[in-house]
């Protein structure tokens, strides 16, 4: 039995990675925080696509698959070491493409890293990778996120570069680069109507599938948005394809729910059976994205958030909230400007969590909107609101609520007690 589990235990240990006698640890990057990096050498033996690499390990003989942590390309659909012969998704062979020429320019050497060594459910280890530039190492997610080849992906284990991926990629989107250029792959359908996508990650109670929802609104006023064959995506490998026939009335507006249901009329469902959407706002720099694509593989429109980047809003300074702690628990919005404000596209945000406002909420100058944590929301009316919660929302003791756009940017906050906007 002894020699049946030393035979065991060496076979696992043949199975780890080999250390490398450069290996070292220390920050991720200059300045970084957190868990410190464990680093290794090795040399790229070939490109797989634009987040994944074939290495050898410095010290080793074996050949690993290292998939990039935190970027997601686009997929190909065929795999050669002849450019020529890749095919793949609009943009897939261009992400390929980049990362073999920075691979190529580092002499093939490349430096991993990782906060908490891991790999995926294929057996790849997940890295970042750096590659040789200018004298120095570079990030290679950086690389690419900087300039648009890539979707940013959070990692709740591996943090360090999640904030500068994200600002990246932010970056990127605002001045249409790569990936973000709505004509990369040609001229698409009705590529003049202007689209809105908009996603409730975090609702109000537990989160479950059937809580989130991502909603596409054409705000074209004239012209109906066909939406067949369209496809809907996270920053994952999910995805959802709008059905032949799927039109978008001038001005309306189609949900997709992430959960299971019937599909009918202006709802879709995803029928997915775990949550889609990441919930931003603590310590670990977390987010996602929403992303809308048309036929041949242009993102068309898109939502980002927490919104890093060039945040704005029209409605800034046009709310006054007030929260009403006491029994009954109750907001106050009041419409401060000289002009109507629409409330739909905003949801109440209390400690995170968001109620959405209903499509046709619009405050009048100088009109208010009640809304109450408890009662039932059957009692609705045009300015007041019930949201039905169990228990209660606003403690005695410090809070804040606000009214948010889904990206996170608020133009209207209130605080009591300890609590801070």
């Amino acid at each position: 039995m002894r020699s049946l589990v030393i035979a065991s235990l060496l076979l696992a240990l043949s199975l780890l990675p080999a250390p490398s006698a450069g290996a070292a640890s220390g920050p991720c990057f200059p300045g970084a925080g957190g868990a410190p990096c464990r680093f290794q050498a090795a040399r790229v033996i070939s490109t797989n696509d634009g987040d994944t690499v074939n290495v050898r390990l410095s010290g080793s003989r074996r050949i690993y698959a290292v998939r990039f942590r935190s970027v997601q390309a686009m997929e190909l659909s065929r795999h050669s070491d002849h450019r020529s012969r890749r095919r793949g998704e609009c943009h897939a062979v261009a992400a390929t493409n980049r990362v073999e020429d920075l691979v190529r320019a580092s002499h093939m050497r490349v430096r991993l890293s990782s906060q908490h060594p891991s790999s995926d459910h294929m057996g790849r280890l997940v890295r970042w990778i750096a590659v040789r530039r200018h004298g120095r190492w570079q990030d290679l997610g950086e690389i690419l996120m900087r300039e648009g080849h890539t979707l940013w992906m959070d990692n709740t284990s591996d943090t360090a570069w999640n904030h500068r991926y994200d600002v990246l990629g932010q970056r990127a989107a605002q001045a249409r680069r790569n990936l973000w250029n709505s004509t990369t792959c040609g001229a698409g359908p009705q590529q003049e109507v202007p689209i809105r996508v908009f996603v409730l990650s975090d609702p109000v109670g537990w989160d479950t599938p059937d809580g989130e929802w991502v909603k596409v609104q054409n705000q074209s006023p004239t012209e109906t948005l066909r939406l067949g064959g369209w496809w809907v995506r996270d920053a994952m490998l999910r995805r959802f394809t709008f059905p032949a026939g799927t039109a978008v009335a001038p001005g309306a507006t189609v949900t997709l729910h992430v959960g299971a249901g019937a599909s009918g009329g202006s709802d879709f469902f995803w029928g997915l059976k775990a949550t889609a959407f990441e919930n931003a706002g603590d310590a670990r720099d977390l987010g996602d994205g929403a992303y809308l694509f048309d036929p041949q593989g242009d993102l068309r429109a898109w939502m980002l958030y927490p919104c890093l980047v060039a945040c704005s809003d029209p409605n800034q300074g046009a709310l006054d909230v007030a929260a009403h702690p006491r029994r009954p628990e109750q907001v106050t919005i009041r419409n401060q400007a000289d002009h109507p404000v629409d409330l739909y596209g905003y949801a109440l945000s209390i400690h995170g969590a968001q109620s959405p406002f209903a499509a046709g909420t619009v405050l009048q100058p100088g009109e208010v909107l009640t809304v109450f944590m408890q009662g039932s929301p059957d009692q609705d009316s045009r300015d007041v609101r019930y949201l039905g919660l169990g228990g209660y929302a606003l403690p005695d003791a410090g809070g804040w609520v606000r009214v948010s756009a889904f990206d996170g940017v608020s133009p209207a906050c209130d605080a009591w007690g300890d609590g801070a906007c």
